[in-house]
């Protein structure tokens, strides 16, 4: 079996991430979102998988190559103006052949998704198209809770569908294509599925994402569990160096090489990523970081995603930010809402202990420590 992962989508500017990786490229543990995406197809059956991202195809062509692993062949589809997921699949026609196929978000996480059930039932049906559905605020009744119903973002088609979606032009899955079988009288359905799928729409949703995940032992497991661990809720890579004095509450994950010096918190839910360094005096709290980046002495970071070398410069407060490698123009700052670049001109002046230092001093010097689950 086939299936088309949509790993495009136009950001149109509002995410200074995606100027530097597409959505399915962020890093969620130590893997991209998209590796997720595809090991949880592969365990349902689906060895060859199609790529479409628009202009940004050959940005994840580069990262994850044709044979990721011995078991999976990846078919790259490049458009360069946005087609919508009906023409992604469009494009992929002759590859697609005459089977039926998956269609799924490539920036989404498929948490205990039972792919089985879903392609069971649409053989079943006899549908044209079936969507997964998720059924949320529902009473429990049969009636309210498929009024309940809202799309999952994962799709079952049939080779039907190809004559009603155009060559040309922005074609979408419940605007466009799915109007269209049903006025042509085929069957879609919506199924309910199991678990849960979390799309990765933006970067606030990213790192919302990534708290729900490690805080969850159930739903994490399929992300920690080949990760070297010696303390419950602790991914810290045997390459990693963490301070004697230096402190990790999980749940929280330390990438290779990546540096946390005497006197800094790292405070769960965290990822810090490859070759990071988060020097002394230094808190981390909630947050991702991408690597090689550098938060600097007495900086705190909460809540906030570092892009990939970016630095924090010592002694700086940051919350529900974004920092970049990159100086924004000032219209730039203004335009992003939740997001900043912050330099050393914006330094805290206050001459008072922040509380995490007064929190730390006043806290029995320890090792690595975790969370109670």
């Amino acid at each position: 079996m086939k299936a088309v992962v949509l790993a495009g989508g136009q950001e149109f500017g509002q995410c200074p991430l995606s100027r530097q990786l597409p959505r399915a490229l962020w890093p969620l543990v130590d893997r991209p979102i998209i590796e997720h995406v595809l090991g949880v197809l592969r365990r349902a059956g689906v060895g060859q998988m199609a790529i479409s991202a628009n202009g940004r195809t050959h940005t994840i062509a580069a990262k994850l190559g044709y044979n990721p692993a011995p078991d999976i062949t990846i078919h790259y589809s490049e458009d360069a103006m946005p087609r919508g997921a009906a023409g992604c699949i469009k494009d992929c026609q002759n590859w697609l052949g005459n089977e039926c196929f998956i269609v799924v978000h490539g920036a989404s996480l498929l948490l205990d998704l039972d792919l089985h059930h879903l392609l069971e039932e649409h053989r079943k049906s006899g549908a044209t198209l079936t969507v997964a559905a998720t059924a949320e605020n529902s009473t429990g009744k049969d009636l309210d809770r498929l009024l309940a119903l809202k799309p999952a973002g994962l799709y079952i088609c049939e080779p039907d569908v190809f004559p009603f979606i155009k060559t040309k032009g922005y074609q979408d899955m419940k605007e466009q294509l799915i109007p269209r079988l049903t006025e042509a009288g085929l069957k879609v359905q919506a199924v309910p599925i199991s678990g849960r799928i979390v799309a990765v729409r933006n970067e606030e949703w990213y790192l919302n994402a990534m708290v729900d995940l490690l805080n969850d032992p159930q739903h994490r497991k399929a992300f920690v569990e080949h990760l070297p661990s010696k303390l419950p809720g602790l991914w810290i890579d045997p390459t990693a160096y963490v301070h004697p004095q230096a402190r990790v509450i999980g749940p929280a994950y330390v990438g290779p090489g990546a540096k946390i010096m005497a006197d800094a918190v790292v405070i769960g839910p965290a990822v810090i990523g490859e070759n990071c360094e988060i020097a002394s005096e230094a808190v981390v709290h909630e947050s991702i970081l991408w690597s090689d980046s550098k938060v600097g002495r007495g900086a705190m970071v909460e809540q906030a995603i570092l892009a990939a070398k970016a630095f924090v410069s010592p002694g700086i407060e940051i919350r529900g930010s974004i920092v970049l490698d990159t100086a924004l123009s000032s219209a730039e700052r203004q335009s992003l809402s939740s997001s900043t670049d912050l330099t050393a001109s914006e330094l805290n002046g206050s001459g008072n202990p922040r509380w995490w230092k007064r929190w730390f001093k006043g806290s029995s010097s320890s090792k690595q420590t975790t969370n109670i689950e």
